[in-house]
């Protein structure tokens, strides 16, 4: 730090001593009953002066080392940045240190969640490759043992491994489009039954290639939702119910009207959920005990299910019983809180 710098630093200080001295000596000066004149008057002008170029000095010095300080750190690494900063010695220093430790530390936080972003994104890309790789396998060995069978089978059981195919394709896409939700939402009131028939029609050939019954009530109601966003996780929680649900068991849909808004269950009597992994069924990537031996589990159904649920600002719910069944209820409030729909959901 330079004097002149230090000098323009302190303007407002040197100005106040000139005025201040001015006042004093005309005061002095013009005061009949105070007998300070000439050489005196200007010894103690000389005395304050040595006393304020004193104190200019000291203070000078202490923050020229302060800044000196602060330069070498600058030139460090970032990790060794904020530990080698001078120990602060106004308040205002120490608030300003103060300052930069928050700063740090709210920078570290979004380091950690951006890279346990990218592992999780990473974890999604290699579970999401090694599965659509499955039914392109199995649609390569139909085709290849195709000799023989008839073109209506084979078609058949292609078609099944490319809807797989889309299925992943499809959970692959709303996952990447989290992050930019809110920018592609559009809340209104639909009627449920639609949604949901939609639904059903999209897998029906499933239910019928299992022979699984369903049944649906009481779905005439108005929900305020996103239609495309509700429909996709309508479709997740049916393809999770189908996948568990062995052949001739049976599926259930309903609706209920509540105090404060609609419900809507989807309930099967497939496999059900071990007690243990209940808790943690809408975690990212997670398949449970039922899941691992299931060659289509990706662990990503649920948990998209849940995080677009809330985003929506619904709320979901999963009950189970290992070798029961599971039934999973959605919530649609009458009056959502549009200020928080989009928002992410606490980790």
């Amino acid at each position: 730090m330079s004097i002149k710098d230090y000098l323009k630093d302190q303007a407002f200080l040197l100005v106040f001593y000139i005025v201040s001295m001015t006042f004093i000596t005309v005061y002095l000066y013009l005061e009949p009953l105070i007998n300070l004149k000439g050489d005196s008057l200007i010894y103690l002008h000389a005395v304050i002066l040595f006393l304020f170029l004193v104190y200019l000095s000291y203070d000078y010095l202490r923050r020229s080392r302060y800044l000196s300080a602060l330069k070498k750190a600058a030139e460090l690494s970032t990790e060794d940045r904020l530990v080698s900063m001078p120990a602060p010695r106004t308040t205002e220093q120490a608030s300003f240190l103060k300052i930069l430790q928050r700063i740090d530390q709210d920078n570290k936080q979004m380091v950690q969640k951006l890279q346990l972003e990218i592992e999780e994104n990473k974890d999604f890309v290699m579970s999401w490759v090694h599965e659509v790789k499955t039914p392109i396998a199995a649609g390569r060995m139909l085709i290849g043992n195709s000799e023989g069978k008839k073109k209506e089978q084979l078609l058949d059981k292609l078609e099944n491994e490319f809807e797989q195919i889309d299925h992943f394709v499809e959970q692959a896409l709303y996952y990447s489009r989290t992050d930019s939700f809110s920018k592609d939402y559009f809340i209104s009131e639909y009627p449920l039954r639609t949604i949901v028939h939609a639904s059903l029609k999209k897998h029906a050939k499933l239910f019928i290639a299992k022979k699984i019954k369903v049944e649906t009530s009481r779905l005439d109601f108005q929900v305020l939702t996103d239609k495309k966003w509700l429909q996709f996780i309508i479709d997740q929680i049916l393809s999770n119910a189908l996948k568990y649900t062995d052949h001739q068991g049976w599926i259930a849909i309903t609706g209920k009207r509540v105090e404060t808004g609609t419900e809507l269950s989807i309930e099967d009597n497939g496999r059900g959920i071990r007690a243990e992994d209940v808790g943690r069924v809408f975690d990212r990537g997670f398949t449970g005990y039922t899941g691992r031996k299931e060659r289509h589990a990706t662990g990503m159904g649920l948990y998209l299910s849940r995080t677009l649920a809330v985003k929506l600002g619904h709320r979901i719910s999963l009950d189970s019983r290992e070798g029961r069944g599971t039934r999973v209820t959605l919530y649609f409030p009458n009056i959502v809180d549009y200020t928080g729909i989009g928002k992410e959901m606490p980790r």
